[in-house]
């Protein structure tokens, strides 16, 4: 099966040598944690942590970037048929394939341009500091003139149940709110406030939620996001 992917939510606009970069950076050493962070987001629900097996798995799933007249779209074969219904691909995992693309490739590339960001130290905390920032902005994450209304809920994936039940509650909770939700984007703990504030979220007819999953390559490649996640963040 090869598929192509149009943009939805990031990079739905880029200049040609911003394109130009993307092409460089897709075929150079980041190559593979590109792919795999694809497969990872292609895969999300699985319930596993185990990278070996997920790559094992779909060994023979690769991804491309293509160049179209106002940017990239994404060449997939042999996918995950879960990531699709009725042959079109889940719009969730659409968007997150190209958080994947911005924070993988996108970011590299222009981490390493020197007229972006020049003289860029990763070891002075004030370069790091602007760094984040621009992350963040780039992936839309700071939205200027609303009131803080993001709660961060950290903790890991492996809980009992009675800890994902009493997590998924607080979430309720946060959610009738109107509060949006902050995770490492994983299962476990990671999930349940995002599944509690849905709810809160749907019972105030709260149309505007969000949640955040922020991770970084590693771990995303060997644990998949929940299927909650509307804005996938992924840091260097």
């Amino acid at each position: 099966m090869i598929t192509h992917i149009s943009p939805l939510g990031s990079m739905d606009m880029l200049s040609q040598l911003e394109v130009d970069m993307l092409k460089r950076t897709a075929s150079s050493d980041l190559y593979q944690l590109f792919r795999n962070c694809s497969l990872a987001v292609l895969n999300s629900g699985s319930l596993t942590d185990n990278s070996k097996e997920l790559l094992s798995r779909f060994e023979n799933f690769d991804i491309n970037v293509l160049r179209r007249e106002r940017g990239v779209k994404l060449e997939l074969i042999n996918p995950p048929e879960e990531a699709f219904v009725d042959g079109r691909i889940i719009r969730a995992l659409q968007a997150n394939l190209f958080a994947v693309l911005r924070d993988i490739l996108f970011v590299y590339g222009q981490i390493h341009n020197t007229v972006r960001f020049p003289n860029l130290n990763l070891d002075n905390s004030v370069h790091i500091t602007n760094l984040v920032f621009s992350i963040l902005r780039n992936a839309r994450a700071l939205h200027v003139g609303e009131a803080p209304n993001m709660v961060v809920c950290w903790g890991g994936h492996s809980i009992n149940e009675n800890e994902y039940l009493y997590a998924r509650r607080v979430g309720n909770q946060l959610g009738l709110r109107e509060l949006n939700i902050c995770t490492g984007c994983g299962p476990g703990a990671m999930e349940a406030p995002m599944k509690g504030a849905a709810v809160g979220h749907a019972q105030q007819r709260y149309k505007d939620s969000r949640f955040i999953g922020m991770t970084e390559p590693s771990i995303i490649a060997a644990e998949p996001p929940n299927p909650l996640v509307n804005e996938l963040i992924i840091m260097p």
